[in-house]
């Protein structure tokens, strides 16, 4: 059961990535030390996301992460 929950979690986050890739949503990235990002997703994988903020890109990885608050277009 433990397994099937941790498959289901990366599909929610792969939806998630995914679609805000798609509709070239901004999203908000939330770290676990407190800093806020905020940028586009450009690539993700299962480690990682690479993030366009204000042009450049910032790889970041997923284990950094605490919340991810997708934007509007």
């Amino acid at each position: 059961m433990e397994n099937q929950n941790n498959q289901q979690q990366v599909l929610i986050q792969d939806e998630i990535l995914k679609k805000a890739m798609e509709e070239g949503r901004t999203i908000t990235v939330f770290l676990t030390r407190g800093n806020r990002l905020s940028g586009k997703v450009k690539a993700f994988d299962r480690f990682c996301i690479l993030l366009d903020i204000n042009g450049e890109e910032q790889l970041v990885f997923k284990h950094a992460i605490s919340t991810i608050v997708p934007g509007r277009v």
